[in-house]
């Protein structure tokens, strides 16, 4: 998280009991400029797969943070992820079981 948005998590943007972890849950669904915050403006300007590769990976580090151990990928899992995002292939998390990802 904090390398795609360019932020610490001790960052002012995070105050009022809002972290980054939930900071960057409550951007990641929004539309436009709201959504974009997300993205390190040192990075910018990104061609749109590289926008979307920025926002897998993300997701990516969303799962990461989950309470459950159990619901959190495996280190092995995430090099997966983070190489099946790299080959510009969309990763869907709804359809795909953790535990059974290759």
């Amino acid at each position: 998280m904090e390398l795609v948005s360019g932020k610490l998590p001790t960052d002012a943007a995070f105050r009022g009991g809002v972290d980054m972890v939930r900071w960057v849950e409550m951007h990641i669904n929004m539309k436009g400029t709201e959504r974009e915050e997300l993205i390190d403006p040192e990075l910018k300007p990104l061609l749109p797969y590289e926008e979307f590769a920025a926002f897998q990976v993300l997701e990516i580090a969303i799962q990461c943070t989950k309470t459950t151990p159990m619901e959190r990928p495996s280190s092995r899992q995430v090099c997966d992820l983070l190489l099946h995002v790299s080959k510009n292939k969309k990763v869907e998390f709804e359809k795909m079981k953790l535990d059974s990802y290759n």
